[in-house]
């Protein structure tokens, strides 16, 4: 657990670094923001949602900021230590295990996600009367980050160069931002195009986001979110005890 620590902390201090300058702070909040208030105020009254379209909004723009950090502050975080920094060839040299290399990694992308993901929220409610979170909420947004850090841990040790994430980004993280639920229902979808999204992280993450209270539901969602994270935290593993560079 030291080593785990350790990592943590390295990364921790990193980001400190970063979040003294105002346009990281900045960049990270502006997007999320722009969506929600452009959203919330064009549509607000013109989209039947249960429980408000504005709720309903609010809850999947803080599910997809924190996708958003804690997958691509990582996946950055570990291709450029590797790739242009080569500070990420100390974390492998040291006496630390690979999966407490992989934990702190993703700890400490969790942590990005879920702050930023609290200063959203914040807006929300300050700014539209957002209620407050669930259990199963709160739940489901430790999990798709946790999720989602690992993931980027995957993608971070496997591209050549920056531009891959681009890659994944417009194939993957993208599409997940549009089609999972986080700005309209998925039942005005196509049958067999819900079936497909209804498995994807973002999808189960929104679910668990708009719950008022734990239910069966809820349990199957967050032990898929828990199984999927742990998968991705395993390929990063097998990424780190492969690595060579």
């Amino acid at each position: 657990m030291r080593g785990l620590l350790a990592v943590y902390r390295r990364e921790m201090l990193l980001m400190q670094k970063k979040i003294g300058k105002l346009g990281y702070v900045f960049s990270s909040v502006m997007f999320p923001v722009i969506y929600l208030f452009a959203f919330g105020l064009g549509l607000g009254s013109r989209v039947e949602v249960s429980g408000g379209y504005v709720p309903f909004l609010a809850k999947g723009i803080i599910s997809l900021t924190v996708m958003l950090n804690a997958f691509q502050q990582t996946s950055l975080s570990v291709s450029a230590g590797r790739l242009y920094q080569r500070t990420f060839q100390t974390i492998i040299l040291s006496p630390v295990p690979a999966l407490q290399i992989a934990g702190g990694i993703a700890l400490a992308g969790m942590t990005r996600g879920l702050l930023v993901g609290g200063l959203i929220y914040g807006v929300a409610w300050l700014a539209f009367g957002v209620p407050a979170l669930s259990g199963a909420a709160v739940t489901g947004l430790c999990l798709s980050a946790f999720c989602f850090a690992a993931f980027g841990i995957a993608v971070g040790l496997v591209i050549g160069d920056a531009d891959e994430i681009s890659l994944v980004n417009n194939f993957i993280i993208t599409p997940m931002i549009f089609f999972c639920g986080s700005f309209f229902p998925m039942q005005n979808l196509p049958e067999a195009l819900r079936a497909v999204l209804a498995v994807l992280p973002l999808s189960i993450a929104n679910n668990l986001l708009r719950l008022e209270a734990w239910t069966i539901q809820a349990a199957g969602g967050a032990a898929v979110l828990a199984a999927m994270g742990c998968g991705f935290l395993w390929w990063g593993v097998r990424g780190l005890k492969q690595y060579d560079e």
